[in-house]
């Protein structure tokens, strides 16, 4: 009986000029149907062209120390992924009633549901726009989403952000209930050399399969020039629950230049790692180089996430677009574009190295919002090496003029403990880290009681400071104009 599938037994060659795309597509359907493990000859160089069709893995798969060569330069379709990793059963609708934020329990029986097994579950409304983003990349919003795990007695974990009257879908997907690990492998994409618009390209690795591990693989890319589209993810996970990235290097991406929905010229995101409504993922030891070249575009990004952790990462930026549910950023060292996020409960960061121009840019083109607490412990920071600048900790720009779709507000309470800040390259005024920049200079001590904001950013219930320690040895300021934390109380000890 075999102990494995391999793609020599299916046709590949792996000269790294054959291309090898069908044998791979083909050795995988023959391992998901007999249920077989698939392992690659260390020493063979696949070349994978243009084809569309990408090869399912649903099995374990072990790349060893093989070679893949992934020829973007001319492709298909580009939104086409080499590898997708599927959930093993359908998803199906479920007649859920209206939800409440932070519920934790449903009645199925009432429902008249029965499940079989634990459900990832993702739900919808059309009652109300959100993420109505601000800016040069500026939009008209999404439905208001959720998603969360259904557990068979009808337990809710990961917590709902929104309160619902109406859902308008809702589909679920057993959660596999066996890990699935894909490890090993150097993979060099030859990037595209599209036009320089917003046509994300897929070609690479696919999962939307809870309780999945992808393991020491090798992603870098080559043959850049001074065009070209972005890419999604490298590593793009979707819709699914429980997943690793570990001990696996990424490798930032061009910065290309666009006209955005504005109107305006703006630079695109490219991404080696991407995450849309995925709950509880991790990424442990995952690491890039070059972290601080302003020639690449941060790494790593996210939409609609839950509880999404960094340990032992070394990374050029981790970012959540619409909301993340729980984020961890500990035994880590972020480069250049740092984090940027927005979102809801707890947000840790611990014993971390940054060098960007802020420990924590709360994003403004969704409202600078994080519902919950915020804690910064055993932070070093070195603002932006090379650049001469005041330093801000927390980067916030909300004037409270524009509608998002939801309220917004910075988190309830803050807590930044032994830290240490390198100001060493500031300007000849510099007057000491700031926590907060003034983000709406017309609001004054003169006009707070009168001056309107439309759609007001909530300030901080209290910030607490202990043992922060600048190199300048410049005295700390909370923000220059402190008519914006009228009622925030300050511990600084």
């Amino acid at each position: 009986m075999e102990e494995f599938v391999t793609y020599e037994a299916f046709g590949a060659v792996g000269d790294g000029k054959t291309d090898d795309q069908a044998a791979i597509v083909a050795a995988h359907a023959y391992a998901n149907e007999h249920h077989l493990p698939v392992k690659t000859k260390p020493d063979a160089v696949y070349y994978i062209g243009p084809g569309k069709t990408p090869a399912v893995i649903m099995t374990d798969t072990d790349f060893t120390t093989s070679r893949f060569i992934i020829d973007d330069t001319v492709t298909e379709d580009y939104r086409a992924q080499i590898f997708e990793v599927p959930a093993s059963k359908p998803s199906v609708s479920l007649p859920i009633p209206p939800v409440k934020k932070g519920q934790t329990h449903i009645d199925l029986a009432a429902c008249g549901i029965t499940l079989e097994d634990d459900m990832y579950v993702r739900i919808s409304s059309d009652e109300q726009m959100q993420y109505i983003r601000l800016g040069a990349n500026q939009d008209s919003g999404s439905p208001q989403q959720d998603s969360f795990v259904l557990t068979k007695n009808g337990d809710i974990l990961s917590g709902i952000n929104w309160n619902y009257t109406r859902i308008t879908t809702c589909k679920a997907t057993p959660i596999d209930k066996e890990p699935l690990v894909i490890r090993g492998g150097h993979f060099t994409t030859i990037a595209n050399q599209a036009e320089s618009k917003y046509t994300y390209y897929g070609r690479g690795f696919s999962v939307s399969r809870s309780n999945t591990t992808v393991e020491g693989v090798y992603h870098t890319v080559t043959s850049e020039i001074d065009h070209g589209a972005p890419y999604g993810g490298f590593f793009s996970f979707g819709w699914c629950a429980y997943c690793t990235l570990k001990n696996c290097h990424v490798t930032g991406h061009k910065i290309y230049d666009t006209i955005g929905s504005a109107g305006v010229k703006v630079s695109m995101g490219s991404y080696d790692i991407n995450c849309t409504g995925v709950i509880e993922i991790n990424f442990l030891g995952c690491r890039q180089d070059d972290i601080l070249n302003r020639t690449l575009w941060g790494v790593f990004g996210s939409n609609f996430c839950k509880q999404i952790t960094f340990d032992h990462c070394v990374l050029s930026r981790s970012d959540a677009h619409c909301g993340v549910r729980g984020y961890v950023i500990r035994n880590s060292v972020m480069g250049w574009m740092g984090t940027n996020t927005i979102g809801f409960g707890d947000m840790i960061m611990e014993h971390v190295t940054c060098y960007c121009g802020s420990v924590v840019g709360f994003r403004y083109d969704h409202g600078c919002t994080w519902d919950g607490d915020l804690t910064l412990r055993n932070i070093t920071w070195i603002p932006m090496p090379g650049t001469c600048l005041s330093p801000v900790m927390l980067n916030v720009h909300n004037n409270g003029q524009h509608d998002f779709g939801y309220p917004c507000t910075l988190p309830h309470n803050i807590l930044i403990e032994n830290v240490l800040v390198v100001d060493s390259n500031v300007p000849d005024n510099y007057p000491g880290v700031r926590i907060f920049a003034n983000f709406i200079p017309e609001l004054t001590e003169a006009n707070k009681d009168t001056y309107v904001e439309p759609y007001p950013l909530k300030r901080p219930d209290s910030i607490t400071i202990r043992n922060l320690r600048t190199l300048s040895g410049k005295a700390l300021i909370i923000c220059d104009n402190m008519a914006l934390f009228p009622d925030m109380k300050i511990v600084v000890e």
